[in-house]
């Protein structure tokens, strides 16, 4: 669990972190060696799920050997609705989510925390507009779960 406390008082207990995958963790499809050990030390810290409908069909064979991180395949066409009601089934009170596409403006408005990822794949505006942080690659997105500092210093009013 990640615990931190706003200097407001606002208080915020992380169980779930909740990924999209591609454009988000992945380009194209693959994810980096540094992104892949990062979501194991996050896992080690929170629960890490990975939600993707794998449009490249790789999110399998790219995850494999990630400890700690679980896959969930949802399907193509229903992404907006399955990543909305798996964020409410985690727990939307305790979950950060993450996400760059349009498909996940209805987790970024159910979740605790969303943090938008602008990558190389680009992200969709309005979903940006909905999320709480914004960063500009995956490494500053887990980063900041993994020195929660960086939550308190961008959230603090």
């Amino acid at each position: 669990m990640i615990n931190f406390t706003l200097p407001d008082g606002r208080e915020y207990k992380i169980t779930n972190a909740v990924f999209d995958y591609n454009g988000t963790l992945a380009e194209d499809g693959v994810m980096a060696g540094e992104i892949k050990e990062l979501l194991e030390k996050v896992s080690e810290v929170t629960r890490v799920t990975v939600l993707t409908a794998d449009t490249f069909g790789l999110a399998r064979t790219q995850l494999e050997n990630v400890a700690g991180v679980q896959l969930h395949i949802i399907n193509k066409g229903e992404e907006v609705a399955q990543k909305r009601d798996f964020v409410r089934a985690c727990g939307a009170d305790t979950t950060i989510c993450f996400g760059n596409g349009a498909n996940d403006r209805a987790m970024f408005a159910e979740a605790l925390l969303a943090v938008g990822v602008i990558g190389p794949e680009g992200a969709y505006q309005p979903t940006l507009a909905q999320a709480d942080i914004v960063v500009t690659n995956p490494k500053d997105a887990l980063l900041l779960l993994l020195k929660p500092g960086r939550l308190v210093a961008t959230l603090r009013t």
